[in-house]
C-alpha cells in the first residue's frame, strides 16, 4: 500500500473570503417538536474536518435545513449549504451543545468526530430535558449501547459474539496485562487508546520492551504541551479540559493484520442499515492515519459484519467501521467502529450507497430519491488533502476529485493553508513531530497500517 507523506503546503494566493451572511444565533426557527417536510439537521463538530462541509452539502442537496455546532474558524461555515451555526465553546462545550439544541430545535443530530460522539453521550447522561434526550436516541441510537461503541475492545467483543471475524484484543489495566497477552500473542502487536481518532491513539509494536514503552506514553493524561502544541499548531483548544481533568484513556492491544485498511460507512435506523459503502485505502495521511484515496470495493464480508453490529446495537445515524484486508486471504478482520460520520459517508454513489440522501427519507418518512451518483469511477481522491499534500499525484488524475465546485467560497476555504502551515516555525514544527511519530510506528513493523 503506497502512503503518502505529508510535506509543508506551499503558500497559495487565496482571495479574501466571504463574509458569513448568516448570525450565529437562529432564534427565527420553528418549534420541531414533529420532524418537519424539510428536516432540520445539525452537524456537530469540534474538528476543521473538509467531510463537515462535503457532508452539509449533501444534507442540504437531499432537502434539509442544515445548521453547524462547530469552532468559530470552521471551513463550513463558508458554504452557502449551512443556513446558520452556533459556535461550540470548548471551555463549556456541554453547554453551548444545549444552546445549540434549544435554539436551533434540529430534528436529528449529526456528530461528525469522536468528541461531539462523547458530548452527546454525557449530554443525554446529565440533561432533565426528556426532548434533549429523545432527540440523541433518535439520532445515534439506543442509549444502553453508548458505552459499548466508545470502547474499542467491548465493541469488538460484541462484534465476534455476534458472528463478525474481528481482530483478537484484550483489554489493559496495567503493564502486567501486556505480559499476560504476550504469553499467547505473538508480535507485532497494537496498542490504541480509546477516544482517539486519525490514527494518533494508535502504536504498532514488535517487542515488549516497545509495548511498555509505549504504553506508559499513551496512558498518561493529556500534558500542558500537548494542549498548548494543539491549541497553536492545530488551533484546537478542546485538549485544554483533558488536560485540566488529567484523565487517562482506557487501553487495549490487539493483534496485528498483515494486510491494507478498508471501512464501510453505514447509514442507519434503530438497528436497520438503509445504506451502505465500503472502501480500501489506496494512500494514507500517515502510517496508522486516515485515507486520503480510496477505492470503492464490493466486500460482502465487510457489509454483513456492519449490518451485524448495527443491528446488535441499535444503531441510528452515520457511522463507520474499520478493517484489515489480510495480506494473505483477503479476510476482512473489523478492528473498530467510528460511531460518528467518516469522509466516505459524504460521496453520493447511487441507490444503496447514497448514504444521506437514506437516511434523511427514512427521518422525513418518505421515500427514497434516486439521485444521480456523483461519479461512476471507483476510486474517490479526497479533497483538499492530495492537493495540498501530494499536487503531482496521480490519482488526481484517474480518480473522482470530490471539490464542491458549486461553493467557490468553500473551495477557498478548504484550500487555505490551515494555522499550522502558514508559517515555517509551525510548518517546521509539525514535520518534526510528524516524523518523530513514523519513526516510532516504523519501529514496531513496516507492515500495513491500523
Amino acid at each position: 500500500m503506497a502512503t503518502l507523506r505529508l510535506q509543508p503546503t506551499p503558500e497559495l494566493n487565496l482571495a479574501p473570503l466571504a463574509e458569513n451572511r448568516v448570525p450565529s444565533e437562529i432564534s427565527s426557527m420553528g418549534n420541531g417538536n414533529a420532524v418537519r417536510d424539510r428536516p432540520r439537521v445539525m452537524l456537530c463538530t469540534t474538528c476543521h474536518l473538509a467531510s463537515t462541509a462535503r457532508l452539509a452539502m449533501e444534507f442540504t442537496h437531499a432537502g434539509s435545513e442544515t445548521v453547524l455546532l462547530s469552532p468559530v474558524d470552521h471551513p463550513a461555515r463558508a458554504a452557502k449549504a449551512v443556513v446558520g451555526w452556533h459556535s461550540y465553546g470548548a471551555f463549556r462545550p456541554l453547554h453551548a451543545l444545549r444552546r445549540a439544541i434549544e435554539i436551533a430545535k434540529p430534528d436529528l443530530l449529526v456528530p461528525c468526530d469522536e468528541r461531539a460522539v462523547r458530548h452527546l453521550h454525557e449530554l443525554y447522561a446529565i440533561t432533565p430535558s426528556e426532548k434533549i434526550r429523545t432527540l440523541i436516541e433518535r439520532s445515534l441510537g439506543d442509549a444502553d449501547s453508548f458505552g459499548i461503541t466508545a470502547a474499542r475492545h467491548d465493541l469488538l467483543t460484541l462484534a465476534g459474539a455476534h458472528g463478525a471475524r474481528v481482530a483478537r484484543s484484550m483489554a489493559l489495566r496495567s503493564l502486567g496485562d501486556l505480559r499476560v497477552w504476550g504469553e499467547q500473542q505473538p508480535f507485532p502487536w497494537v496498542l490504541k487508546a480509546d477516544g482517539s481518532w486519525a490514527g494518533f491513539g494508535v502504536r504498532i509494536v514488535r517487542t515488549l520492551e516497545d509495548a511498555e514503552t509505549a504504553y506508559r506514553q499513551m496512558i498518561r493524561p493529556a500534558s500542558l504541551r500537548l494542549a498548548m502544541r494543539e491549541a497553536v499548531l492545530e488551533h484546537d483548544l478542546f485538549w485544554i479540559a483533558p488536560w485540566l481533568r488529567a484523565a487517562e484513556p482506557a487501553m487495549s492491544v490487539q493483534a496485528y493484520v498483515d494486510g491494507w485498511p478498508a471501512n464501510c460507512a453505514v447509514a442507519c435506523w434503530e438497528g436497520e442499515v438503509l445504506a451502505i459503502i465500503s472502501a480500501e485505502s489506496v494512500t494514507t495521511a500517515s502510517q496508522t492515519g486516515p485515507s486520503t484515496v480510496a477505492r470503492i470495493i464490493d466486500n460482502q464480508e465487510m457489509r454483513d459484519a456492519a449490518r451485524r453490529v448495527v443491528r446488535a446495537l441499535r444503531c441510528s445515524g452515520l457511522v463507520g467501521f474499520d478493517f484489515m484486508l489480510e495480506a494473505s486471504t483477503g479476510a476482512a478482520h473489523m478492528i473498530e467502529m467510528n460511531p460518528r460520520v467518516t469522509p466516505i459517508s459524504t460521496v453520493r454513489l447511487g441507490p444503496g450507497s447514497d448514504l444521506v440522501e437514506a437516511l434523511l427519507a427514512r427521518l422525513s418518512g418518505r421515500k427514497v430519491s434516486d439521485r444521480t451518483p456523483v461519479t461512476e469511477r471507483d476510486l474517490i481522491v479526497y479533497f483538499p488533502h492530495t492537493w495540498q499534500h501530494d499536487p503531482s499525484n496521480t490519482f488526481l488524475q484517474t480518480g473522482y476529485h470530490d471539490v464542491p465546485w458549486e461553493e467557490p467560497a468553500l473551495v477557498r476555504a478548504l484550500m487555505r493553508p490551515e494555522l499550522r502551515d502558514r508559517y515555517w516555525i509551525m510548518r517546521m514544527l509539525r514535520q518534526l513531530w510528524l516524523a518523530r511519530r513514523d519513526r516510532m510506528d516504523r519501529r514496531g513493523t513496516k507492515g500495513g497500517a491500523v
